[in-house]
């Protein structure tokens, strides 16, 4: 006889034991017929959140006793809660110690980089002397215009595509011309439901044709490993790279120990950036997940994300009010210093969009190999850096 163990998370299993009467947040795994689905929950009287058609998952709140009576369907494959994933770990420092320059006259132009995370703050940096967020999505408090209540997004942004504007040109990103596409599927702790993240992938590979979206910065991580979920972050990479996007993770702010990368930076069908602190000398940040020591598969690459430059943000601004667009305030000061693997990750991402521009026609593979030829390989482990350093854009700009 089937059992029905195997079709639900044990974890939610337990959770619904302590908590029979409270509705859960879950991911339904579908095989057919959605929209039957979609009216079975309606009839239990759930609250249909969103759906991911590209993989067969459709979210939703619902009480124990009717995710009990849904596990009877033949159309239903699994059954999970929605858990949540975590930026990599930033803080705010002190210093300015570093700041990413170049002499290469590629700046990313007319190429789209998505990026999931906090949202974005409407900085002079990206705005001026025009506006390069082309996409804004809320999917926490749904607001039609760009704000940022964490700061992360606005510094993965900033070190993205930053061109400079309040520094006369001192402190800038990589991909200066690039056009940012944000979805800010992260809250003001920095805390992401996993149903959201996929829908904003999603949505940012319909995005593809209209906008030239070729790079998606996707700066979390999962803190432990689901093997479910890592299966639906793996097949969602694969439409990606189909679709000629190359999805940017970094590996995760555990300590710097074997085997500590987990969750969806695991997948080979996304290039996974590590840590350095080149604050003095060059060595692994304390808090760049490493891969395993007897596989060199992961991380792809590392890059600096100790003491790095980048945009400040009023994490207070609210963009409207009564339906009426508010002007974001004029800031105490522009840029700030900060640290984490999210700014290795989105480094990598500029990177991608300047070897875009010099050639659309690169694949996945091509992006690697090029990453591959221009990288400093440093006296560290090679399940701490990968394939070497990054070492700026300047570069890699010939060999495309």
């Amino acid at each position: 006889m089937f059992s029905f163990n195997k079709k639900i998370d044990p974890d939610l299993k337990a959770i619904m034991a302590l908590y029979p009467n409270k509705n859960h947040r879950i991911l339904i795994k579908y095989a057919k017929f959605p929209d039957f689905i979609v009216k079975k929950v309606s009839s239990y009287k759930g609250i249909i959140v969103r759906k991911i058609e590209s993989c067969n998952i459709i979210c939703v709140k619902l009480n124990s006793k009717s995710i009990e009576r849904l596990l009877e369907y033949p159309e239903i494959q699994y059954i999970c809660l929605d858990q949540y994933l975590f930026l990599c770990g930033m803080s705010v420092l002190s210093a300015n110690k570093i700041r990413l320059h170049t002499n290469t006259s590629l700046s990313g132009k007319s190429v789209g980089i998505g990026v999931v995370d906090t949202g974005v703050y409407p900085h002079k940096d990206l705005t001026l002397p025009q506006n390069r967020i082309h996409t804004f999505v809320d999917l926490i408090n749904s607001f039609t215009n760009p704000y940022d209540d964490n700061g992360h997004g606005t510094s993965i942004c900033g070190i993205i595509a930053g061109n400079g504007e309040s520094s006369n040109g001192i402190y800038k990103g990589i991909a200066t011309s690039s056009e940012l596409h944000v979805f800010k599927a992260f809250d003001k702790l920095g805390k992401g439901f996993i149903s959201d993240v996929l829908f904003s992938i999603e949505e940012l590979i319909l995005l593809k044709e209209q906008y030239n979206i070729r790079v998606l910065c996707l700066p979390f991580e999962l803190l432990t490993f689901n093997n479910f979920i890592y299966t639906l972050f793996d097949n969602i990479f694969i439409k990606a790279v189909n679709s000629s996007i190359i999805p940017v993770l970094p590996s995760g702010s555990n300590r710097n120990e074997a085997s500590t990368i987990t969750g969806p930076a695991l997948s080979p069908h996304c290039i996974t950036v590590s840590g350095l602190d080149t604050s003095g000398e060059i060595k692994s940040y304390a808090y760049s997940s490493c891969g395993d020591v007897k596989k060199d598969i992961k991380p792809n690459f590392s890059a600096a994300c100790v003491d790095i430059v980048s945009l400040n943000s009023n994490i207070s601004f609210v963009p409207e009010k009564n339906n009426i667009k508010m002007y974001a305030p004029k800031l105490d000061s522009s840029y700030k210093s900060f640290s984490g693997t999210s700014l290795s990750a989105a480094f990598i991402s500029g990177v991608c969009a300047l070897l875009y521009e010099k050639n659309p026609d690169l694949t996945f593979d091509d992006i690697i190999s090029t990453l591959k030829l221009n990288a400093d390989v440093m006296n560290i482990e090679t399940y701490k850096q990968g394939c070497g350093k990054k070492i700026g854009r300047a570069s890699c700009r010939e060999r495309v």
